[in-house]
């Protein structure tokens, strides 16, 4: 099935063209979404407009689809929910039936990758259209095989934390006998 039929497929806004001029009474301050914030943990800048921008807000649950490369994908939570979303991105807003975390997991597997690579336009800096996203290919599976997925993806990701955390220990483990073979013992 098409993503356009399981979910809500929107490009965020044009900010420059909704940005109030003036400050006053009427203006509509809004935190406006930033890679780089999120990534680094930090205060989302305020945006403020005199027009009303609630459908450009993220909602928990949505997914905040990166259209250029390199394509990134974030799970809605509450640290970034009622954000507002530039034309940067797109907003993916999964209807019934359909897990966000099952979607997110699947837009950024193997399977999806082939699929975005061949949708992606630009020589220098490869893009995703909107209309050709909303069109890609989606395995129909039922709430109750998403869910499954998701439990599977879920230990595997505390597996593999767990396998880096003890490889970090043996790492260092095996670093200090050898300091201890080079300085004698000492």
């Amino acid at each position: 099935m098409k993503l356009e039929e399981i979910a809500d497929v929107n490009i965020g806004l044009v900010l420059k063209r909704k940005k109030a001029t003036y400050k006053s009474t009427k203006t509509n301050v809004y935190k406006s979404f930033n890679i780089k914030c999120y990534e680094e943990n930090i205060e989302y800048e305020d945006f403020f407009s005199t027009e009303d921008l609630s459908n450009y807000l993220t909602k928990k649950g949505d997914l905040i689809f990166r259209l250029s490369s390199p394509c990134k994908i974030i799970l809605v939570n509450e640290k970034t929910e009622n954000l507002l979303i530039n034309n940067l991105y797109c907003i993916i807003r999964c209807k019934e039936n359909m897990s966000g975390e099952f979607l997110k997991w699947y837009l950024e597997s193997n399977m999806a990758k082939q699929q975005l690579e061949k949708i992606a336009i630009g020589s220098q800096v490869k893009s995703i259209p909107v209309a050709k996203l909303r069109l890609l290919e989606i395995p129909e599976l039922d709430i109750n095989d998403q869910s499954k997925i998701i439990k599977i993806i879920y230990n595997w990701t505390k597996q593999k934390e767990l396998y880096n955390k003890l490889i970090e220990e043996k790492n260092n483990y095996y670093n200090e006998i050898i300091k201890k073979v080079i300085n004698r013992g000492k």
